[in-house]
């Protein structure tokens, strides 16, 4: 993923949660001759509780709040590059709907700095970052490896010593915001999801799997499924794990006829937004690979209302290590 996208790979990115006691025990397999000699051997009250707990089913309203990075900062301190010492810093914001980002490269014996500035989005498993550079645009990945995050290139980054440019999140300088949300079960399965982002609601399902709450809702307009699995604590649901499974567009390099080569890659609101500002006509061409051509008008999805040609679907998982919590109300 390093080198650009892998349309065949999921990547999945996680943190760890400690699992309670109460959590494991839920999730134990026992003999059915095993499992009253279990219960007898616990006090009365910790049997009552756990019986009523593991597996039980939600009724009506649940609300919370689920926490999300708005400033993330991105730091690898020592880089010896062209056997000169450098320091990296790369910021990742969301303001609104932007998504502004900024590289920092420091020359540490000098203290000159080159400071960048771009956007960043969700990418084929990853964040890809994009830097203007004079009339073209330079493209970074940012994925997560174990407890570090590895930032590249098309090309491969790497230092003298030929590894990857690792990066540690700096807690410090990143900050988190909360975003209240609700859930309403129904009792023939139909649920009902509530956020900042959804304030009408998302209609969804939920089933028990393993003991588990197991959510999920389909917002139609984006093609984004939003799977939620939550386990019960203390008479709360607590959500354990989120898995998003996210569509990609094809993009499109575009070109007038009588040219050779083809700007882009763009979005098909950016054509939209060519063809109405007239910088693009309806005889240019469009291409997802710069070799097979079809008139911009062909396609697919292009009037808005009809289905884009979809390229992938990729998943994230996102494991909390403070599992947001939803009381009844």
């Amino acid at each position: 993923m390093g080198k650009g996208s892998r349309d065949d790979q999921i990547e999945e990115i996680e943190f760890d949660v400690a699992r309670s006691p109460f959590q494991s025990f839920c999730r134990m397999n026992f003999p059915a001759g095993d499992f009253p000699s279990v219960v007898r051997s616990l006090p009365g009250a910790f049997a009552l509780v756990l019986l009523v707990s593991c597996g039980k089913e939600p009724d009506g309203n649940f609300v919370g709040e689920i926490s999300d990075w708005q400033t993330e900062v991105f730091e690898a301190k020592a880089l010896q590059i062209e056997k000169q010492d450098y320091s990296l810093r790369l910021t990742l914001r969301q303001v609104g709907e932007e998504r502004p980002a900024e590289l920092v490269f420091r020359h540490l014996d000098s203290g000159r700095e080159k400071i960048r500035a771009g956007e960043w989005m969700v990418g084929d498993g990853n964040r890809t970052i994009a830097f203007p550079d004079g009339e073209q645009v330079q493209e970074y990945y940012l994925y997560k490896q174990g407890a570090r995050f590895i930032f590249q290139d098309s090309w491969g980054l790497s230092d003298d010593n030929g590894s990857l440019i690792r990066l540690m999140r700096n807690k410090g300088k990143s900050q988190k915001r909360s975003f209240r949300l609700a859930f309403n079960f129904e009792s023939d399965g139909k649920a009902l999801f509530v956020s900042k982002a959804f304030p009408k609601g998302l209609n969804g399902e939920w089933e028990m799997i393993e003991g588990r709450v197991v959510a999920n809702f389909l917002d139609e307009v984006s093609g984004e499924r939003q799977k939620y699995y939550m386990s019960w604590n203390e008479g709360n649901l607590q959500i354990d794990n989120l898995t998003m499974y996210m569509p990609f567009y094809h993009r499109y390099f575009v070109r007038p006829p009588e040219a050779t080569e083809g700007m882009g890659p763009m979005t098909l609101e950016d054509i939209r937004k060519g063809l109405r500002s007239g910088k693009i006509e309806t005889t240019h061409l469009a291409s997802t690979d710069n070799r097979k051509w079809i008139p911009v008008s062909k396609i697919q999805g292009l009037d808005k209302g009809t289905k884009q040609l979809r390229r992938k679907n990729w998943m994230y998982t996102t494991k909390f290590d403070e599992p947001p919590i939803l009381k009844p109300r």
